[in-house]
């Protein structure tokens, strides 16, 4: 007995993920870009119109998980993402419309928006993130959207943030998107490890989430560095 609570410990779980993290590690191409002010205007358009599809269904997949999840805690604290994510009952503080925002800020229209094909890859990257949290389990899922995604977001969304302002002369309100992302991503992900621990019980459960991590962290880097291909290439 004292064999298997050993083999199922949360704390050593979290070390687990946390290596497939190191092991799948990349540096979005677009960090190093804002950051040194390389990268054109317009390819900051076109960054912002190829997240701004992402951002469109986020809550998409929030919702799918939220369905699915068969206990109240959890569900919670799922609503409370959506909530977050919405705005807090402010439609302009929605996310969706805090991208457009930023997209706007660097020359996007709302025809643009409205529009805009997604690349291959950002496509890709929807239909993985739909799949994931409409089909898989909750811890899965969770595992997915919270480690693999929000994780990384306070960092990069932070970092692209100073970039824009201090390169580009973009507003703390222009770049509002990007700062919300930076402070409430840190303890969504926070949270998301603490349901992961809860109920990655089982041996098979927890070799279910290390490989939707790895899943999702592929396909993300897929998707991020076909964006600044497609950015880079513009004047």
């Amino acid at each position: 007995m004292a064999e298997l609570q050993k083999s199922i410990n949360p704390e050593s779980f979290r070390n687990e993920l946390f290596a497939v993290l190191r092991e799948h590690s990349f540096r979005d191409p677009m960090f190093d870009a804002v950051q040194s002010g390389s990268i054109s205007r317009e390819g900051i358009r076109l960054w912002t119109l190829q997240a701004s599809l992402v951002v469109r269904v986020f809550t998409c997949f929030v919702s799918a998980i939220h369905s699915n999840c068969p206990d109240r805690d959890a569900q919670r604290l799922l609503a409370e993402n959506l909530w977050e994510e919405h705005g807090e009952g402010k439609p302009e503080r929605d996310h969706y419309a805090l991208i457009r925002k930023l997209a706007r800020s660097v020359g996007a229209t709302d025809s643009d928006l409205d529009n805009v094909e997604p690349l291959p890859e950002t496509a890709e990257y929807i239909e993985h993130c739909y799949d994931v949290t409409r089909n898989k389990t909750l811890v899965e899922s969770i595992t997915a959207l919270g480690i693999g995604i929000e994780s990384f977001m306070p960092a990069f969304f932070g970092a692209l943030a100073t970039g824009l302002c201090s390169h580009y002369e973009l507003s703390a309100d222009d770049v509002e998107y990007l700062s919300v992302h930076a402070s409430e991503d840190e303890a969504h992900s926070r949270r998301a490890l603490e349901l992961i621990e809860t109920y990655a019980d089982t041996t098979d459960v927890r070799e279910k989430a290390r490989n939707a991590l790895r899943d999702m962290l592929l396909v993300k880097r897929r998707f991020a560095e076909a964006v600044y291909r497609h950015c880079s290439k513009a004047r």
